[in-house]
């Protein structure tokens, strides 16, 4: 009937079967056009598509490389350093996270070099750290401030 809920979708339903079939009957390249347009337009979605999944998983296995070689990292420096030694270098990482991985990367040149044999104990990675920070205070700069007496100020701020 007039009333119907089916009545309209009959409508879209013509509208979408002219669409089809009457545009190609009656203007074929417009037809081809509109199809050629959307094929570009779905190829290039495509494209874009696999682009931005192919820049994922390479983010993705870059993390995994990342995470594992840490994972390697952690493992090399429990084989190196007893337990006291590791437990000041986690203590020392929640200070110091850049002093932390300094010591770790010597330690692991020191391994691999064949410069350590035994454990390092608790001791010798305090002198590790010392030397390390010995080495970084001699480097660094040296701050000469004006004494309070220098009359060298270019501003009396007394006499304003």
């Amino acid at each position: 009937g007039v009333g119907s809920p089916h009545s309209h979708k009959q409508s879209s339903n013509r509208a979408s079967f002219l669409g089809f079939f009457v545009v190609p009957l009656l203007f074929p390249q417009l037809a081809a056009a509109m199809n050629a347009a959307e094929e570009q337009r779905a190829r290039q979605m495509a494209a874009s598509k696999q682009g931005e999944e192919m820049d994922m998983q390479k983010l993705q296995e870059q993390r995994q490389q990342m995470q594992e070689m840490e994972e390697q990292k952690r493992v090399m420096i429990r084989s190196i350093l007893d337990s006291e030694a590791l437990e000041r270098l986690n203590r020392l990482g929640m200070v110091k996270p850049e002093k932390q991985q300094q010591i770790e990367m010597t330690l692991i040149q020191m391994a691999r070099s064949g410069q350590i044999q035994d454990k390092v104990s608790d001791n010798m990675l305090v002198q590790m750290i010392e030397r390390g920070g010995a080495a970084k205070a001699s480097s660094g700069i040296k701050f000469q401030r004006k004494r309070r007496d220098d009359s060298d100020d270019d501003i009396d701020l007394d006499n304003l």
